[in-house]
């Protein structure tokens, strides 16, 4: 039986960044039989957002001719993927080199599975721990669609491989992921079909931001069917042929879809299978581990970070909360997160940020507010780099006038929403945000267009 102070199971970034701080005050385990940095750096957050800045320069290369500059565009997909996939490995290469001098660090590449509160088997070793985390993360979900394993497809994690642009791309789904795997196939001249089983792409947002950026899509020249109830996949010819109808009338028409690819995300599920955290008396939520506010599993002795707990499904989030329980087990503290300030963003094209509430989570709450409104057609910066569409969206309560959330759909939208961030975590009300003074020519000076809606 091998003990430890800390054991943590899991080595995405939740997982190995508290291995790395608790080895510095007890002895620690990390278990992961995986590449360590997580899906973050494997296939999600690193790897996307170079394909997304690469198919956005190609794209922005292609009108150059519009801000009276000469280019020849040609793609080297191979060479854009390679890209991509060399940043990944300098990350992974730096993660190894950094453990490799850590001596009160040990790693086991093996999955663990509980035997009791605070013992796990990984491989042929016991392994026991006063205290443990489990980041084990997340994968994604494959819906029971008829052929769908049979004929293929590519995921966040598959599509990494991929060697040749195709000429024709599906995307099984309308979330965040999706959307983005749409805009970057769309942004390098792919005919790009979106097939979302709900009424609006994401859905989770506010009803301005889904439906004006489908209809921007949409005139670039992306189809996006809703309401999209796909019946089977097959291959014919060489082609992935996808059988669906409208999901609100089973007897309604079956339509056809030819494609070279299919991109699957509808969702992902948190790896717990084969953890046995039953032996250990801990508690599943719907589908996530279910946590307190303190990120405390029903065992009191193990603590559950970012994806699997399904908090906020965010590699920021799962920073903090990694920091704040390490704080807990080792400085007596108990930090909490208030999660209704985690901010977020879908790089999409443009990006879309928000923080709080939308419109629609407030009315489910009986909130009295307010809301601001602006669009960038009038921002002399938008003006000058030709991205005039979109908007900004502001909540806030009647009572006492304090900003209770911010949605920003535009250019540079991602940088734009710390602007709100800040002012929430202070507390602010839109009395301070009217009171800020924004340099010309930006593109946050959308504010300044604030007008009651």
């Amino acid at each position: 039986m091998e003990k430890y102070g800390l054991m943590v199971i899991g080595g995405g970034t939740a997982g190995l960044a508290a291995a790395l701080l608790a080895s510095k005050k007890t002895k620690t385990v990390l278990i992961d039989p995986k590449t360590l940095g997580g899906t973050c750096l494997n296939s999600g957050c690193i790897p996307t957002k170079a394909m997304l800045y690469a198919s956005h320069l190609y794209k922005l290369s292609k009108e150059m001719k519009h801000y009276g500059v000469s280019t020849t565009s040609k793609l080297n997909f191979s060479k854009l993927m390679d890209r991509v996939n060399g940043i990944v490995q300098t990350g992974v290469d730096h993660i190894y080199k950094g453990i490799k001098k850590n001596k009160n660090l040990t790693v086991i590449r093996a999955k663990a599975s509980f035997i009791n509160s605070n013992t796990v088997k990984a491989g042929s070793k016991k392994i026991r721990a006063q205290k443990i985390i489990i980041a084990t993360g997340a994968r994604n979900f494959v819906p029971p669609i008829k052929g769908i394993k049979t004929v293929g497809y590519l995921d966040n994690e598959t599509i990494l491989g991929l060697k040749k642009l195709p000429k024709s791309v599906v995307t099984i789904g309308g979330g965040y992921i999706a959307m983005e795997f749409a805009t970057f196939f769309h942004q390098l001249g792919c005919k790009v079909t979106v097939l979302e089983l709900f009424p609006n792409i994401l859905g989770t947002l506010d009803d301005d931001v889904s439906n004006g950026l489908k209809e921007h899509y949409v005139s670039q020249g992306m189809k996006i069917i809703n309401n999209a109830n796909i019946i089977q996949v097959k291959k014919v010819k060489g082609k992935k042929v996808i059988t669906y109808n409208d999901v609100r009338d089973k007897n309604s028409k079956k339509m056809e879809l030819n494609v070279d690819e299919i991109v699957l995300a509808t969702g992902r599920l948190p790896n717990t299978d084969g953890l046995s955290l039953d032996k250990a008396g801990i508690n599943l939520g719907k589908k996530n581990i279910a946590v307190n506010r303190y990120l405390q599993t029903t065992n009191p002795d193990v603590y559950a970070l970012g994806d699997v707990n399904g908090r906020a499904m965010f590699a920021h989030a799962c920073k903090r909360e990694r920091n704040y329980v390490i704080k807990t087990i080792f400085d007596g503290k108990k930090p909490s997160i208030d999660f209704n300030l985690m901010p977020w963003a879908v790089f999409t094209s443009p990006p879309v940020a928000g923080i709080g509430l939308n419109e629609t989570q407030a009315t489910k709450k009986e909130i009295s507010f307010g809301v601001l409104k602006a669009n960038f057609k009038k921002v002399g910066r938008a003006k000058i780099i030709e991205e005039q569409f979109g908007l900004v969206k502001i909540l806030y309560n009647k009572k006492d006038r304090r900003i209770i959330g911010a949605t920003i759909m535009g250019p540079n939208a991602d940088d734009i929403i710390h602007e709100f961030v800040a002012l929430m975590n202070a507390k602010a009300t839109i009395t301070t945000l009217k009171r800020m003074i924004h340099i010309h020519p930006t593109l946050s000076e959308v504010m300044e267009n604030l007008k009651e809606k």
